[in-house]
């Protein structure tokens, strides 16, 4: 074989295991559909596992409120009013002992001092550094949402100058506001067991978290002890209890609720919602709405997680009419519809 002749087939070979511009622009377009193709799926299969994990905290708030229910006989309260116009201790303090917090209880000292004393101006850093500790079981690993609530620390603010209304800490994010029900009940509403104070029946908003006065005004006195089991008259597995909220809600806080002025529905600005608003609706202009984050609001598709009183977890869709939302969360207006139907 000539040398010229073995060069021509050295130079063949080399041709015949090469790629033509063409055919890399082919396996470039190809794998560009797959991954077209799959992303949406790997996506999904992302958003199925942070929703289940969303479901998951929701299920261990749960149990962290029956455990306190089943050691007070009654679900914590809302929040604690003192009488005054001042932020409050709410019910994601409360159930900290139950939810494997309880040096984070004994840090905060809800039952020894107001917290309006612990968050102003002269919060110390121990002070500060607890109330924006962020607990992994009150957070949807879908919400976007920052950590601290930094912007109307608790109530919606009347002008740009105000933004920490209500106390100078930005406080800890919490996926997961309570659920107070709609509005205040009648004041002579004898629906309800007697056994509080008279003024329950005036503030009593029908959900299973609200305010409730404390007579001193000035310590914790009758403690954070909210709902009694007998209280719940439509049945635990028909009443929600917890509810998710998202930065597009403008996020909740587990620490309390703020600048509250009574102990009903008009409390629920941080860390209560109301069931009657439409899930997922909201005003996006914090100057001009005090209807902002103050409803429910996931970042999952097409509905909202809730937690019941019984401790079972649903999701339900945004096509639930809100006449019905209201109905799930009102704890005994005789109305028990089915979630599972939406």
């Amino acid at each position: 074989m000539t040398r010229r002749k073995r060069i021509a087939e050295r130079r063949s070979a080399a041709y015949r295991g090469a790629f033509t511009l063409v055919e890399l622009l082919v396996v470039i377009a190809i794998i560009g559909v797959l991954i077209g193709l799959l992303l949406p799926a790997v996506q999904t299969a992302r958003e199925s596992a942070r929703r289940s994990s969303c479901q998951n905290n929701l299920k261990q708030i749960g149990l962290a409120i029956l455990n306190h229910e089943s050691t007070r006989k009654a679900y914590p309260a809302g929040f604690t009013y003192y009488g005054s116009d001042e932020p409050c201790w709410g019910w994601g303090t409360f159930i900290l002992p139950f939810m494997e917090q309880a040096d984070l209880y004994a840090r905060l000292s809800p039952d020894k001092r107001k917290l309006s004393a612990v968050c102003g101006a002269s919060a110390t850093p121990e002070d500060t550094a607890a109330l924006q500790t962020k607990i992994a079981q009150l957070r949807c690993p879908s919400d976007q949402s920052p950590d601290l609530r930094d912007k109307a620390v608790f109530a919606f603010p009347t002008a740009a100058s105000s933004l920490l209304i209500g106390g100078s800490v930005a406080l800890a994010v919490s996926s997961y506001p309570g659920i107070a029900g709609t509005q205040w009940l009648s004041g002579t509403d004898t629906t309800y067991p007697t056994g509080y104070a008279a003024p329950y029946k005036h503030f009593d908003c029908g959900g299973m978290f609200f305010g409730f006065f404390d007579s001193t005004g000035s310590s914790p006195g009758r403690g954070p002890l909210g709902v009694r089991m007998n209280e719940v008259i439509d049945g635990t597995s028909k009443t929600i209890m917890v509810g998710e909220r998202h930065q597009k809600g403008f996020a909740a806080t587990w620490v309390g609720a703020g600048r509250v002025s009574d102990y009903g529905p008009g409390g629920t600005c941080a860390t209560l919602a109301r069931s009657n608003f439409n899930q997922n609706w909201d005003i996006y202009d914090l100057y001009t709405s005090d209807n902002r984050g103050k409803g429910t609001s996931s970042p999952h598709d097409n509905g909202v997680q809730y937690l019941f009183a019984d401790g079972a977890v649903a999701f339900v869709s945004d096509g639930m009419p809100n006449t019905l939302l209201q109905q799930l969360g009102n704890r005994a207006d005789r109305n028990t519809p089915d979630p599972a139907r939406y």
